[in-house]
């Protein structure tokens, strides 16, 4: 205790002990406890070492400095060597030591490897310490290159310290080089020296999702648990914004004896007898690839990859798909799509090498984002007859031309109206009610395929039944579609449409979230109902244009029947037959289940069609 003070100094805490006290040792007395400064308030080092290991190789830490430290081996005498070569011992039964690493001390001799290793990833020859370490990939990769420097090499000192560090590494490298030369001539390797044929920016074949791709080669290591090779490579991705890298792992699993380089989960492409005619189609794919860039529009019947959580499922996909990368990220986060470094916005050739097999986006059909094969996405091939097709009653015809150039003017964005709130009232609402069968669905349907736009169909069951949720995903498509400039069909809008109630709080409130929704759409909806006279009162002054269909009359049965019985060889039916059908009462629909029923009995008696 300093003289005059109540507090400990630190000379007299170093025995402190942590929260609790605990007594002194040595002679002090067992119930004196000592006192300890505050955690971390002492401004010096408290030193601990490293023990021996046990039995089971564990080590502690120490607080006694060890006895039998030996003396640090590179010294003033160590620093006059060209070079420092570190051995330890050797278990193989053929020798007591081998050669662990390389210091490389010679300024002569760096400046000779800087042209050897020049681009070379991850070494820096003009460090002031320069060290390679078993099993010296650098060298092994550049080895042809270091023995024609070396051929080349006119100074005196610098050639000495050279043909030095050669004898070195010939009698160390010898038998790896030679038997790497025998395999690679033999397009074979084996499992202890897949590490090298890879060597840092080669160019590399892998596959992604069935699909032959090219990345950049970063890194081989073996995995301790697996003892199987890991191969790092980089390939470029598009995030919605710019081009970058993203990073793909491949197994290779231990092996005995030889096996093929080309068998190999990823290997160099400079190893495959047809990498020319690779890289012409995998640059060529690249190209199409860069294209999609932005939102497309694309048929696409294959498999497709879903994200949940840390799990993928498969799809087996047949349907119309939207490509666009920034709205995956927007509205699927959990598994968005990120890059590394950003590269260019236009790529050279050696980038479309390299470039995803893979694009994001949503399948129409299955609703869903998910990650698509590009090989596997094709240019829709549009019905130009379908809105030719659409039938209405008679003396509603005209109706069909005003319904297209209204949709046309609001996708081309012509109406520049806006509500006295900006923002709202910017969309166009189309209600289109009448009995089932009649033409509703297929008007939605036909304006889409005339004006080579995609449609989002959907009903309540798309929505759910809660308001909460009911809002949630109405917010997310009205926010998706006009960003793709897509016509949005609500089929069945009953549910929300219906006339409020003073009883019935949970409709009322489904109501009031649609209505209050539609007012910010900005694109072309949709709303099909059956029930056009229980629609609430509000809606009236939402619907732009509203379309009552009536029950079909015989004409357009006849026009129906007719348009489905064509066949290139001429009509099925006379026009006697024709007129007879045309007499039964039936909606469209029945119509086309009436005539695809017929066919597959047809089908199975192997006779003509029988109505």
């Amino acid at each position: 205790m300093a003289p005059g003070s109540d507090t400990a100094s630190p000379s007299e805490t170093l025995k402190a002990n942590g929260a609790n006290g605990a007594t002194a040792s040595g002679n002090e007395s067992k119930d004196e406890t000592v006192k300890y400064a505050p955690i971390g308030s002492i401004c010096d080092i408290h030193s601990m070492y490293e023990s021996k290991p046990d039995e089971s190789g564990n080590r502690s830490w120490t607080k006694e400095l060890p006895s039998d430290l030996p003396d640090p081996a590179e010294d003033d005498e160590s620093a006059q060597y060209a070079l420092i070569l570190r051995k330890s011992r050797c278990y193989d039964g053929r020798k007591n030591l081998e050669l662990h690493s390389v210091v490389i001390q010679s300024q002569p001799l760096k400046n000779f490897l800087g042209k050897v290793l020049d681009g070379y990833p991850g070494v820096t020859t003009t460090l002031e310490r320069l060290e390679f370490t078993k099993p010296f990939a650098p060298l092994v990769h550049r080895w042809e290159t270091f023995l024609r420097v070396r051929s080349e090499e006119q100074d005196s000192v610098t050639k000495e310290h050279v043909e030095l560090f050669y004898r070195i590494l010939e009698g160390e490298l010898r038998d790896v080089i030679s038997l790497k030369k025998d395999l690679v001539a033999n397009n074979v390797v084996t499992y202890d020296l897949v590490w090298s044929i890879f060597e840092p920016d080669d160019f590399m074949i892998g596959s992604m999702e069935g699909h032959q791709t090219a990345l950049l080669f970063s890194e081989a290591y073996v995995d301790c648990r697996t003892k199987a090779w890991k191969i790092e490579g980089k390939f470029i991705t598009f995030d919605g914004d710019d081009f970058g890298f993203e990073t793909d792992v491949f197994t290779i699993p231990p092996f005995f004896g030889t096996t093929p380089i080309t068998s190999l989960s990823a290997f160099p492409l400079r190893y495959h007898a047809g990498q020319a005619a690779i890289r012409e189609a995998l640059v060529a794919r690249g190209k199409r690839w860069e294209e999609h860039r932005g939102y497309h529009f694309k048929q696409y019947e294959g498999p497709a990859t879903r994200f949940l959580e840390d799990d993928e499922v498969k799809y087996n996909v047949k349907s119309r798909i939207i490509i666009d990368a920034d709205a995956f990220n927007i509205f699927h986060p959990t598994e968005s799509v990120s890059i590394d470094d950003k590269v260019d916005d236009t790529l050279t050739d050696d980038q479309r090498l390299i470039t995803s097999p893979m694009v994001y986006g949503y399948s129409l059909k299955d609703k869903e984002w998910l990650r698509f094969a590009l090989d596997n996405a094709h240019d829709i091939e549009w019905d130009s007859r379908a809105f030719d097709s659409l039938v209405l009653p008679e003396g509603q015809g005209n109706l069909k031309q005003l319904i297209l150039a209204i949709a046309k003017a609001q996708s081309q964005q012509l109406d520049n109206f806006d509500d006295v709130v900006q923002g709202k009232g910017r969309g166009i609402i189309l209600q289109l009610s009448g009995p089932p069968g009649v033409g509703k669905t297929l008007t939605a349907e036909s304006v889409a395929e005339v004006m080579k736009v995609p449609l989002y169909a959907m009903s309540a069951g798309d929505l759910g039944t809660s308001a909460g949720r009911v809002e949630q995903n109405l917010k997310k498509i009205l926010r998706m579609i006009p960003k793709w400039g897509a016509v949005l069909l609500l089929d069945e809008a009953d549910v929300f449409m219906e006339a409020r109630t003073s009883t019935d709080l949970e409709r009322n409130e489904l109501v009031s979230i649609f209505l209050r929704i539609l007012d910010y759409y900005e694109g072309i909806l949709f709303l099909t109902t059956n029930r056009a006279e229980n629609i609430d009162a509000a809606f009236e002054s939402r619907i732009h244009v509203s379309l009552a269909y009536r029950n079909l009359d015989a004409s357009s049965r006849r026009h129906i029947w007719s348009q489905f019985l064509d066949t290139p060889s001429g009509p099925a039916f006379s026009s006697e037959q024709l007129d007879k059908v045309a007499a039964v009462e039936l909606n469209g629909r029945q119509i086309k289940n009436v005539l695809k029923t017929a066919n597959l009995l047809a089908q199975v008696e192997r006779g003509p069609t029988q109505v």
